[in-house]
């Protein structure tokens, strides 16, 4: 592997790291957050997602959060917001991949489906800053995939955020 990204995914915030394995000593903390307020460095950014009407990845984090609470009312009640959902995979007692979250507007959504969203939104966040680091495309295969996962949750909690990742 040429590099190194840990995924924080947090349950009121997350965020990304990276360092390349030439230099180990050096870590890179992604600070560019699409949305949140003008001039503020961020190190993470709000863990909240939004789906289209159609069920499609809108948006994460600030840009989420914001495009959701600019939506005029009647119309937010057909998109699926999302914030704070990762605790669900502690405090669910009978944890599947069938689980579901609720959004905002009581509409439900498989869990997985949202964990995976987050993740694909890391994903491509990071390569594209290493791609731009870099000069040259990054591809998936030269990289370590490290999430974070609380040392308190239960096997089936840490089985799950696996599969979202897969």
């Amino acid at each position: 592997f040429l590099v190194v990204v840990a995924i924080d995914f947090g349950t009121t915030s997350s965020g990304y790291a990276y360092s390349f394995t030439k230099e180990p000593e050096c870590i890179h903390v992604m600070r560019r957050w699409e949305g949140g307020d003008p001039g503020v460095s961020n190190q993470k950014t709000p863990t909240t997602i939004l789906l289209t009407p159609e069920r499609k990845f809108h948006s994460f984090g600030y840009a989420a959060r914001d495009f959701y609470h600019d939506l005029d009312p009647t119309e937010s009640k057909h998109w699926l917001y999302f914030e704070k959902f990762k605790m669900k995979l502690h405090t669910t007692g009978n944890l599947t991949m069938e689980t579901d979250l609720t959004a905002a507007n009581g509409k439900k959504v498989k869990a997985l489906e949202i964990f995976a969203y987050a993740l694909q939104f890391f994903k491509e966040q990071a390569l594209k800053e290493l791609s731009d680091q870099g000069g040259s495309d990054f591809e998936n295969t030269e990289v370590r995939w490290v999430i974070t996962v609380p040392a308190i949750w239960k096997q089936p909690a840490k089985q799950f955020m696996r599969q979202a990742a897969y």
